[in-house]
């Protein structure tokens, strides 16, 4: 069981001596669906960062506090602990995450960080380009992404939406074992939110665990899920299926403060 499996196990987690995670323990399934939900500042992307090893982030505080001390963090993807492996190591062994603003990085075109993600998460290089261009050109359709925006610099002039589906493109090209989408959501009108639907539900297909971060539910309109987390002040505060989510989405985050009291 737990080779399909993404363990994250007493995370606490620091900028400097502010504390964003305190003690989280989450698990997520290969071929589910996780939405993670909560209000800002709830830790939800700093969560994401965590996982795929973001060095601004600390697991530890001179202040930790005594209860919690001997507690041991790790990250445990499909039976291997990766909680000390760089970004780079970990993507190589199954991890993605889509950035909740993907910055421009002119000069660099969107075929060629395709190829040389792909080229190094399958480590090969001489992946015939004819071939490879077939199947990121089958999945841009998918997605309904122009050819035209596969040869312009990563990002540079796209418009939100464009920037998210190219973002879930490469997610389709790498088929990862998790895929983190970090707000993908935030601000696709009802045609792009569909699409985005599409594409995530083909990587659902592959078996592919899928972790959304989001505020509201207007994606789960195109996709279910089989596991909704709530999270506040750091913490994971409530855990359910989708009809949490629905609750959230009527009556708030603050609802569920106030039926914990």
């Amino acid at each position: 069981m737990k080779d399909t499996q993404l363990l994250i196990s007493h995370c606490s987690a620091y900028v400097g001596e502010k504390q964003i995670l305190d003690d989280v323990s989450v698990t997520f399934q290969k071929g589910s669906v996780t939405v993670i939900m909560g209000p800002n500042g709830s830790g939800k992307s700093t969560l994401a960062h965590v996982i795929m090893g973001d060095p601004t982030y600390s697991y530890q505080s001179s202040a930790i506090r005594q209860e919690t001390k001997n507690k041991k963090f790790s990250i445990v993807l499909c039976g291997k602990n990766i909680a000390d492996l760089p970004t780079e190591e970990r993507a190589k062994l199954g991890l993605f995450l889509s950035f909740q603003s993907p910055v421009a990085i002119p000069g660099v075109s969107v075929i060629e960080l395709l190829r040389s993600s792909y080229e190094g998460h399958i480590g090969k290089t001489n992946v015939v380009f004819k071939d490879f261009l077939k199947m990121v050109r089958t999945h841009a359709e998918t997605l309904h992404i122009a050819p035209e925006l596969l040869t312009r610099g990563i990002h540079e002039g796209f418009s939100g939406g464009e920037r998210k589906k190219i973002e879930l493109l490469q997610a389709l090209v790498l088929k990862p074992s998790f895929a983190i989408f970090d707000e993908i959501d935030t601000g696709l009108d009802v045609d792009a939110l569909r699409i985005v639907g599409k594409g995530i539900q083909a990587l659902q297909k592959i078996k592919t665990g899928i972790v959304i971060i989001t505020h509201n539910q207007k994606i789960l309109s195109y996709v279910v899920p089989d596991t909704v987390i709530v999270m506040d002040k750091g913490k994971v505060v409530k855990t359910g299926n989708a009809a949490l989510a629905k609750i959230i989405d009527e009556k708030g985050f603050t609802y569920l403060n106030h039926k914990s009291q």
